[in-house]
């Protein structure tokens, strides 16, 4: 289906929801189309995907695209060395509300070869393959459902033992039960802020040693500075890299403990 200039119209998602889905949090990054060149990769916008399909994906940015922009691709699948590239449609978008994240955006691909197509096919249909345990449990605290459950299918693919909590007390509960190797913590949640969680674990010194990793869109200063200041030992904003992520979580596993 084409507007009248010719160029493919937005069909709210509805093609895409004929497909398969997997959500999965796969690197991605996204630009304007120019139809003289590739975009730069300065000129990118780098941020995970949720709800990957053979049709089409979803996935959360701070900037706006209009329905019926068109945006060049390259999203980095497991156990393939090189991005695959694509051309998609924003079909729909919503305002997410729970805290500053931005916007959610439905993309629906344009024509996609054969060998993306099964490269795609692959991801969507078979689970990730797991990488050789680190025996690490991570505890993933987020009140966003979607977004936690395909960074959970992200980490698990990397070898993790995956917990989860969707709001405050929760988190509280199971870092003091569960005691895992890591936490990875919003700040927006129900019941119990991140930054109050972060403190009551960071503060008592049964639990202290529990390396608090802050993932959110609250990107300034003053949020980081007080983020740290109530002990966190890294702090990322979103829309973030998922290799990067990943990273500074080797990173943040492989330092000594440290009190507070």
């Amino acid at each position: 289906m084409t507007t009248a200039n010719g160029t493919p119209s937005p069909t709210n998602g509805s093609e895409r929801r004929h497909f398969p889905r997997r959500n999965i949090a796969l690197d991605i990054a996204f630009g304007p189309v120019r139809t003289e060149h590739r975009p730069p990769e300065s000129q990118l916008q780098h941020t995970v995907t949720v709800d990957l399909s053979i049709g089409g994906l979803c996935l959360y940015t701070d900037v706006l695209s209009p329905v019926g922009t068109q945006l060049f691709c390259l999203v980095t699948v497991p156990n393939q060395q090189k991005p695959i590239e694509l051309t998609a449609t924003v079909a729909w978008f919503q305002r997410v509300s729970q805290e500053v994240r931005g916007y959610k955006l439905g993309l629906e691909f344009a024509a996609v070869s054969a060998v993306d197509r099964a490269v795609l096919e692959r991801v969507v249909l078979e689970p990730p393959a797991q990488a050789a345990t680190r025996s690490k449990t991570v505890l993933l605290v987020d009140d966003d459902f979607e977004f936690m459950e395909a960074m959970k299918v992200r980490f698990q693919s990397a070898g993790y033992q995956v917990l989860t909590a969707s709001e405050g007390l929760e988190a509280l509960e199971k870092g003091r039960t569960e005691r895992p190797h890591l936490i990875i913590l919003d700040l927006m949640l129900p019941k119990l802020n991140g930054y109050d969680v972060c403190r009551l674990l960071k503060f008592d010194q049964k639990f202290q040693h529990i390396p608090i990793i802050v993932l959110s869109a609250r990107a300034r200063q003053e949020d980081r500075d007080l983020g740290y200041s109530v002990g966190a030992d890294a702090y990322v904003t979103k829309p973030f890299d998922g290799k990067a992520l990943l990273s500074t979580v080797e990173t943040v596993l492989a330092q000594p403990p440290h009190s507070n």
